[in-house]
């Protein structure tokens, strides 16, 4: 008996030396501290934006560390990688693309506008009206100019209408007349107009992309004007002022 009493004190004395003896364990990474600023196109802060560095946080593996700019653009990213990439969250205003920083201390990034975007992409707005006179297809002209609509995406869509894109086209295909001047003149083609949806909602500000003239452009920038009903774009809980486009084909048919 004394002698299991000794073999389990032995055992016990080994076990508590083994402990003692191991050496708590050390992270070590090459991290380094960056500040900065962030603007836009025209030089002005961007306001309360986050960034995303690549990099984990120590103690939550699986979070990567982030931080949000000031009122003056402002930023601090504290214990990032060395060759580090940087992120932006998502935003209506802007179409931040990453930044790749190679040990640099401070940096000055310019994000970009974001892309327009063209309320018509969802679905095609065509206005047909009878032809009242032959087509003419000059023989000599060989350089043809297609029509290829260019429709623009953007990160977000901010300012929409009340009722949604697919009510919108459909008001538009019901309410924009093929101008009569047009139809007499055999005119075809594609309008692009872009506005500007005020923070009241209202769209101002009608900027003539692709024309055809012959009172089609007119036609559908009175339309648009008459709908009204736009909600505008919200950034950081207030309303924004932003940049729609609108496509619509005019065609004549033979029957």
């Amino acid at each position: 008996m004394k002698l299991f009493f000794c073999l389990v004190l032995v055992l016990s004395a080994s076990r508590l030396l083994a402990q003692q003896t191991v050496k708590d364990s050390v992270v070590r990474r090459d991290t380094i501290n960056i500040h900065g600023y962030v603007y836009d196109e025209a030089g002005k802060p961007v306001k309360y934006i986050e960034l995303r560095s690549s990099q984990k946080y120590i103690d939550f593996d699986r979070i990567n560390i982030t931080t949000r700019t000031d009122t003056s653009g402002y930023f601090i990213l504290e214990g990032v990688k060395f060759n580090d990439t940087l992120t932006f969250e998502e935003n209506v205003l802007y179409a931040p693309k990453p930044v790749y920083n190679k040990g640099s201390r401070f940096l000055m990034i310019y994000l970009p506008s974001a892309l327009v975007k063209d309320v018509s992409e969802r679905g095609q707005i065509t206005i047909s009206a009878k032809r009242r006179h032959p087509k003419i297809i000059p023989s000599f002209i060989r350089d043809y100019k297609a029509n290829a609509g260019c429709f623009l995406g953007g990160v977000h869509v901010a300012a929409r209408f009340r009722d949604g894109y697919g009510r919108f086209i459909q008001l538009v295909n019901e309410q924009v007349h093929y101008p009569t001047k047009a139809i007499e003149n055999n005119i075809e083609g594609t309008v692009q107009v872009s506005f500007k949806v005020k923070r009241n909602g209202i769209p101002d500000e009608f900027k003539i992309l692709k024309g055809i003239g012959y009172g089609c452009d007119e036609e559908l920038i009175n339309t648009i004007k008459r709908l009204g009903g736009w909600i505008p774009g919200i950034e950081n809980g207030r309303p924004v002022m932003m940049t729609q486009t609108v496509s619509v084909e005019f065609k004549l048919t033979d029957k």
